[in-house]
């Protein structure tokens, strides 16, 4: 079974219980010595790594691992902290803002993320798709290709994350939100349009990005109750 280790939770002296997600739905098992210095799984001890695991039945409330392979890890040589931080921050909204069986539908995109923040130098534009898709299956659909109100695909002004997606002249009011550039709302059209993390952007600088990753946080914070502690290793 390939699964994506989401967090370990120490027990007794040097036992782990590790949860993951996997293809069929999430897992939760234990691994023997797994916090121990000379731990053959040690591996394992680290959020978002790929594995194959075997696990058998045992005495204990959970199955337990009796083999894995590492597939794919997180750590490279030169870490950049803005990688570490988007890894961290995609960690926490898997955990935290889907329900176990949606965590099922986010494992393919969960995967393809990892993989190709390791091969890019940048990780803004992986960690914003990411959290796109996040909203969507959690059943947040905003729209980024017409407005929202009278589906107008001419004439946009704003893009609205309190009435759902993007807002046309005819249809803005006082209060709407209209703190967004043209540059910022194409980057937003992408993110949400994206099939997979993959996909660039011109309009991803940095400053964009952050803009637009704290538009998220507060979206969240506001929809989910929920506030991201990793948020501020990404506005440092």
């Amino acid at each position: 079974m390939r699964v994506v280790i989401i967090s370990i939770t120490p027990y007794k002296e040097k036992d782990g219980i590790v949860n993951a997600i996997s293809s069929d739905g999430t897992i939760t098992f234990l691994v023997r010595g797994l916090l121990g210095p000379n731990s053959k799984n040690s591996a394992l001890n680290t959020n978002l790594v790929i594995a194959d695991i075997e696990l058998q039945e045992g005495n204990f409330k959970y199955p337990v691992l009796k083999s894995s392979t590492v597939i794919s890890s997180p750590i490279k040589l030169t870490n950049d902290y803005y990688y570490l931080g988007s890894l961290m921050v995609i960690n926490e909204v898997t955990k935290n803002l889907l329900q176990d069986e949606e965590k099922t539908l986010i494992y393919g995109d969960l995967v393809n993320t990892i993989e190709t923040l390791r091969t890019k130098s940048d990780p803004w534009m992986p960690m914003l798709i990411f959290l796109a898709k996040i909203l969507k299956i959690s059943g947040y659909e905003f729209e980024v290709n017409k407005c929202v109100f009278c589906g107008n695909k001419k004439d946009i002004r704003t893009f609205s994350f309190s009435d759902g997606g993007f807002v046309c002249s005819s249809c803005l009011n006082k209060d709407t939100e209209r703190d967004l550039s043209k540059e910022q709302m194409l980057l937003l059209r992408t993110i949400f349009n994206a099939d997979n993390s993959k996909v660039d952007s011109p309009h991803c600088t940095k400053e964009n990005a952050l803009f637009i990753f704290n538009k998220f946080i507060t979206f969240i914070s506001d929809s989910y109750g929920f506030v991201l502690k990793t948020a501020a290793l990404l506005n440092k």
